[in-house]
């Protein structure tokens, strides 16, 4: 039996390769759109780069793409499956997403300690998921806040960098609202932790008594039944 020639060898191995690269190119296109509609709603644009695999790919009609139950972040390096009609099999390819939208950073130096209003806050425009995890986006989520540490001018505002301002402090005199169905029960005790709205905190009454209760108001601590 002769042996094909050299040439028909090559011209089969192209056609093969060139078969593969549009199998590919079409299974990242789809995986590039999917990305695209899947992160539209993390900001006003959504940049998508699929990073093309040496892997074998068929024939592939009709792709459909995927993301992998592994709790992956929306942006930055991504994993997306894609199945093709001809055997449902999974495939994967990386992407880098990028998303960009408005965020706020300092406009000046801020001491630890300084609570954060408007004038302190200056809009930037740019790659939201170059920044660091926890940055702050909404206005309403960093003012009313205080530095919990020096924050540098420019930067970009964290939520471990943040914490709410302490409505209680230690050894304070607070009033004790204990309350139920039906009554309401006010007494005066000295507060033994400080605490932000929301917090929890012991109250020390004349009697000795230590309650816990819910920080609910500036010098105000409330608890939901008789708080024992």
């Amino acid at each position: 039996m002769r042996r094909p020639s050299l040439k028909i060898a090559l011209l089969l191995a192209l056609a093969i390769g060139g078969q593969n690269a549009r199998a590919a190119a079409s299974a990242a296109d789809a995986a590039r759109h999917f990305l695209e509609q899947h992160n539209r709603h993390l900001g006003q644009r959504v940049e998508v780069e699929v990073i093309r695999s040496g892997t074998h790919w068929p024939d592939c009609h009709n792709p459909a793409p995927f993301l992998p139950a592994n709790g992956q972040s929306g942006w930055g390096r991504v994993t997306v499956g894609v199945r093709c009609d001809a055997d449902r099999r999974a495939r994967y390819l990386q992407a880098l997403v990028r998303v960009f939208d408005h965020y706020w950073v300092v406009r000046e130096n801020v001491p630890a300690g300084t609570e954060i209003t408007p004038p302190l806050l200056q809009k930037r425009q740019g790659d939201i998921s170059a920044l660091p995890r926890g940055v702050l986006r909404q206005l309403q989520d960093i003012v009313g806040l205080v530095a919990s540490r020096p924050l540098r001018e420019g930067s970009p505002l964290l939520q471990h960098q943040l914490s709410k301002p302490p409505l209680v402090a230690r050894r304070q005199s607070v009033t004790l609202v204990v309350s139920g169905e039906g009554f309401r029960i006010a007494r005066e005790g000295q507060a033994m932790d400080e605490g932000a709205k929301g917090d929890m905190v012991r109250v020390k009454l004349e009697d000795r008594q230590i309650i816990s209760g819910e920080v609910t108001g500036p010098g105000e601590v409330s608890v939901r039944g008789n708080g024992r």
